[in-house]
């Protein structure tokens, strides 16, 4: 009876989650529901990555929640000192990233209970699915800690078992976020450790290639270099300051020291996310991002990004700018990068455009922005739903990889401190996102000869891998803000959440903002995000529990998380 009543909610919780694929290839992996009488391991493998695909990939959700949010409060995306920017969006949006990630977590739970209960002979070939789908939310559980700190985990995602509602509250206490990242940690020690014994289940595998939906394509090694490099993005996440730096080093020092072991992502063909596609909405990531930009601020380049890209006062690239900088931004008609300027008001900032779109039209260019852009090439797309259709998710590149080494050979993180090691890691990091973001542009769906913007009117220049090389070798300093800061700029729009930790854990780059004298209830940046609606009105004695505990001030927006600075960016006078 009760492996009946599993099967039904199976089918259920997949129909629900997956009824917007409607491509054949999304069909084979997710077969109806309705039309068999099992849903196995493998095919809620496949649901947990579906799950997880809005807030994993860049979609429309993911963007612009982020850009509103941490893409503003790091730095990477401009704003124009609007009143309640240090709000973000709409609480509401908080709110769905919060129902989504439990979503996904359910799913997993699923997958945890069908897999516990088979018998031992069918185990083997299914583990590599339960280790993965373990490794995938635990990736997300990395970013909502770093949201808000303590969540329930442990507990949740476990009403549909019992259908008992008063247990399932009592079960969703909120766990402390410091035990939580110890167990991230052991996790994918212990998933790293399976990949390394070369036992991986080859049924397992035949399977896992039918149901992956990553770029893996059901590669052991890709699964296996993606496990070892988020776990060394968490444990750097984690070596700088608080609770856990020591164990932090401990797993940065055995995945630098064994290398055959613990491999990582180490070159551009190695980088781990989901391919977009166009045969559905939901993975064709261009069209989203085109919908969340469409000419809005939340695709406005910030002057931080330009001060770190090495672009002179006056705008225009010399021979010690970047070379991603056309490759990441639109420029104005005059071939200038321009932030807004942040010690302006709002107004006197949208007065200069102003003034600047009445020259150019003068000059008889419609259309143009004197503000530099995310390049609509690359990114942005053209117009509303006119986007990059051969746009990619990444969850982790091998830029991000090289310069986390850089960091942790500079600073001694668990090893030896070690300048050479640090500068080549450096080098090689630099070259590598230069090549991943001038890939993104060459290879768009949207890419053309000659103009090589639609905003921008500049011709197409592309540079040379040497060029990145001599770039990177010109801006190296053995300094953690010189690393940090092109670990910052290599996430940038494409992963903010990231961005916004690498300025909350190191300070670097240190971004000026203006105090928003309009919103005396958050006129600054803030530290975390505060709890949302749904856990206020449905779990209201655990949340206010968490609240009492961790929050110094009634918000929590001004509490600082255990791995950060005290503070992380600097404000005008």
């Amino acid at each position: 009876m009760k492996k009946i009543f599993l099967l039904l909610f199976a089918a259920v919780g997949l129909m629900t989650a997956l009824s917007s694929c409607s491509d054949d290839d999304f069909n084979e992996k997710y077969p109806d529901p309705s039309k068999t009488t099992t849903v196995g391991v493998p095919q809620v493998f496949t649901g947990i990555m579906h799950n997880g695909n809005r807030w994993m990939n860049p979609t429309y959700w993911r963007y612009y929640t982020q850009s509103t949010t941490s893409g503003c409060f790091s730095g990477v995306i401009g704003n124009s000192n609007g009143r309640g920017r240090f709000r973000g969006a709409s609480e509401g949006y908080f709110n769905i990233r919060w129902q989504d990630y439990y979503k996904m977590l359910t799913q997993y739970r699923l997958l945890e209970y069908n897999y516990d209960n088979m018998n031992e002979t069918e185990k083997p070939a299914n583990e590599i699915f339960y280790l993965l789908g373990r490794t995938l939310v635990e990736a997300q559980l990395h970013e909502v800690l770093s949201i808000w700190g303590d969540v329930p985990y442990k507990g949740a995602g476990t009403l549909w078992m019992t259908g008992d509602y008063d247990a399932a509250k009592q079960a969703v206490a909120y766990d402390d976020d410091v035990d939580l990242y110890r167990m991230i940690l052991d996790d994918l020690k212990a998933v790293g450790d399976y990949f390394a014994s070369g036992n991986v289940n080859a049924a397992g595998l035949s399977s896992l290639a039918r149901q992956d939906i990553s770029c893996a394509k059901g590669s052991a090694e890709m699964w296996q270099r993606y496990v070892n490099s988020l776990r060394l993005r968490i444990a750097l996440h984690l070596a700088t300051n608080g609770d856990l730096t020591g164990e932090a080093r401990n797993a940065i020092a055995e995945i630098l020291n064994n290398p055959s072991k613990y491999p990582l992502i180490e070159n551009n063909n190695h980088n781990m996310g989901v391919d977009g596609e166009t045969s559905t909405d939901d993975y064709n990531y261009g069209k989203g991002i085109a919908q969340a930009l469409a000419g809005r601020s939340e695709g406005s380049g910030s002057q931080a990004m330009l001060d770190a890209m090495n672009v002179p006062a006056n705008g225009i690239p010399d021979e010690n700018t970047d070379p991603r900088i056309a490759a990441i931004y639109d420029c104005n008609p005059d071939g200038e990068y321009v932030a807004y300027d942040n010690s302006l008001t709002d107004a006197q900032i949208s007065d200069i455009a102003s003034a600047k779109d009445a020259e150019y039209k003068e000059r008889g260019i419609p259309y143009c922005n004197y503000y530099c852009y995310i390049d609509t090439i690359a990114m942005a797309g053209w117009a509303t739903y006119q986007g990059n259709a051969n746009l990619n998710g990444i969850w982790i590149s091998a830029a991000e990889v090289a310069l986390s080494k850089a960091e942790a050979y500079l600073m001694g993180y668990g090893v030896g401190a070690d300048a050479a090691k640090a500068k080549q890691f450096f080098i090689d990091g630099v070259a590598l996102s230069n090549e991943y973001y001038w890939d993104m542009k060459i290879g768009s769906s949207l890419a053309k000869d000659g103009n090589d913007s639609y905003n921008g009117y500049r011709r197409l220049e592309v540079p040379v891998y040497d060029d990145f090389i001599a770039y990177a070798n010109k801006i190296w300093q053995p300094t953690q803000e010189c690393i940090a800061t092109q670990l910052w700029l290599n996430f940038g729009f494409m992963n903010e959440l990231e961005a916004w930790n690498v300025t909350r854990r190191t300070g670097y780059p240190n971004v000026k903002f203006m105090r928003d004298n309009q919103q005396s209830d958050y006129p600054t940046p803030p530290h975390r995000l505060p709890y949302p609606s749904d856990e206020l009105n449905f779990n209201s004695t655990n949340v206010q529990n968490a609240i009492k505990t961790n929050y110094s001030e009634s918000t929590g927006y001004y509490t600082k998380l255990f791995w950060a600075k005290e503070n992380y960016y600097s404000l005008f006078n």
